[in-house]
């Protein structure tokens, strides 16, 4: 018996709000919560499904479709093929076009697939295990860690050659070519006028006519560099470490006793003398381009061109800002992600055209140009203020509260996966506390107040009024007849 009663009461509320969106050309609406929320605008082509809250959501907008299984799956695509798939974000995704396919997982298991008419690559990764790809110009290669292969175009190497690693590698950037004998302990460096042999950590030397010279003993004790001898700014760089490091060149002056104690750095190129004691403790800086003192966790004040950032009982307070001709920014910040205030704005501007406010894990409240956002809670958002991909996965999931609001006077508002809702456009103006009431008031059609989903309903335009109870779809009319955009 009680579950016929439930069933019959979900029939009944579920009937008026039905043939309101079926009858409505302009846009309907039908919402039970928690179970389904439906809306549809026909004028811009927008229509959205969410049921269970924030869990599923499927929306149409014009040309654009959005799934979610939150948090489990995410999809996103159009009419031209484009699409972007995610599963319990950040663990995987896809993204499709017709040109282009890629995935990851976790960033170990990576595929970046590309049209081949278009003369584009194919690359398949299973770090560090499995490598492949096809590439245009550069040949295909493909190697199995650590048992052997090829890798094109990796790790800041235009090509990588290995067998049973560590025992034999080469590597080849530009036109110099290492090769390791298990690595790291012997290697070879050939090249252009280029030459150099290592016993690591023992001794090693190479050099490059005209260009550098290395040299290491007992790494990392004793080593001498000599870089950009084919420059302006030749550098060079000895170092008896922990006890005495110096680099000398045209732009800097360095030395460093007892790293990371002490140590003095002047910046010629930049105008600036720098202290460190110890580094990055305490520091103190002068000069045009850096200046600043900094005696951590205590207090620091620095300049670093046009940016300055203070600290006041590290890590408890921290302000960072930036003044250039044409714009300016500051942040503040309280135990790092605990409170952040940031605020950017244009000089010839008064008023930001950005700011974000966040109290972790309570609120974060953003406002973009004319467009203001602020939701309770925020268990991730002060940490990943830009991530879209949360958004789409996961903010959903702990949003108890939200309001959106612009300039020009419209805004929406909703508690609990609308529990309750309001949204105000311009003049016209609906709202729903569930299952309690609702009540529209809109220029195109009249004035709409809804009792406990219909049980009462009463409606007026500019021609007439009626009143429904019960559920039932006659009811007591004066006046003229509603207009078709009021009537049910």
């Amino acid at each position: 018996m009680p579950s016929r009663l439930f069933f019959l009461i979900l029939f009944f509320c579920l009937l008026p709000a039905s043939g309101a969106v079926a009858s409505d050309e302009q846009g309907g609406l039908l919402t039970f919560w928690p179970l389904v929320d439906y809306r549809t605008s026909p004028e811009v082509d927008y229509r959205s499904l969410h049921i269970l809250g924030p869990i599923v959501k499927h929306e149409n907008k014009g040309t654009e479709t959005e799934f979610a299984l939150r948090p489990l799956y995410y999809r996103a695509a159009d009419r031209q093929g484009v699409s972007l798939s995610e599963l319990l974000y950040p663990v995987a995704s896809l993204k499709r076009s017709p040109e282009h396919v890629s995935f990851q997982l976790l960033q170990l298991v990576n595929y970046d697939f590309a049209a081949t008419e278009q003369g584009g690559s194919d690359e398949f990764m299973v770090f560090p295990l499995v490598f492949y790809g096809e590439t245009e110009g550069r040949g295909d290669y493909f190697a199995v860690f650590p048992f052997g292969g090829k890798i094109l175009g990796r790790f800041w190497r235009d090509e990588i050659r290995f067998t049973l690693f560590p025992l034999y590698s080469q590597t080849r950037k530009g036109t110099t070519t290492t090769t390791n004998l298990l690595w790291p302990f012997l290697s070879r460096i050939q090249g252009e006028e280029e030459e150099g042999l290592a016993f690591w950590p023992f001794w090693g030397h190479s050099r490059k006519v005209g260009v550098y010279r290395k040299q290491f003993c007992l790494w990392p004790i004793f080593f001498s560099h000599d870089l950009k001898l084919d420059s302006e700014t030749p550098t060079r760089l000895r170092a008896v470490f922990p006890f005495y490091v110096s680099e000398e060149s045209p732009d800097l002056s360095s030395r460093t006793v007892l790293w990371p104690f002490f140590s003095h750095h002047n910046h010629h190129a930049r105008g600036y003398d720098e202290w460190n004691f110890p580094m990055p403790l305490m520091r103190v800086t002068r000069g045009d381009y850096r200046h600043g003192n900094r005696f951590l966790p205590f207090y620091a004040d620095e300049y670093v061109g046009s940016n300055r950032k203070r600290w006041f009982l590290w890590p408890i307070y921290k302000i960072e800002e930036t003044d250039t001709e044409i714009f300016d920014r500051r942040r503040d910040r309280v135990l790092l992600f605990l409170y952040s205030d940031l605020e950017e704005k244009l000089k010839d501007e008064s008023n930001p055209y950005k700011r974000r406010v966040a109290l972790w894990p309570f609120f974060s409240y953003q406002k973009v140009k004319d467009v203001s956002h602020v939701h309770f809670l925020a268990l991730l958002e002060p940490f990943f203020p830009e991530s879209r991909a949360l958004e789409r996965n996961w903010s959903p999931l702990w949003r108890l509260y939200q309001h959106k609001w612009d300039d020009h006077g419209n805004s929406v508002s909703t508690l609990l996966w609308n529990l309750y809702w309001k949204e105000v456009r311009g003049d016209d103006l609906a709202m729903e506390v569930f299952p309690l009431f609702a009540y529209s008031n809109e220029a195109s059609k009249g004035s709409d107040l809804s009792l406990l989903k219909g049980l009462f309903r009463y409606r007026r335009d500019g021609s007439g009024a009626r009143i429904n109870l019960l559920y039932l779809p006659w009811g007591i009319s004066w006046g003229s007849e509603l207009s078709s955009a009021a009537s049910p």
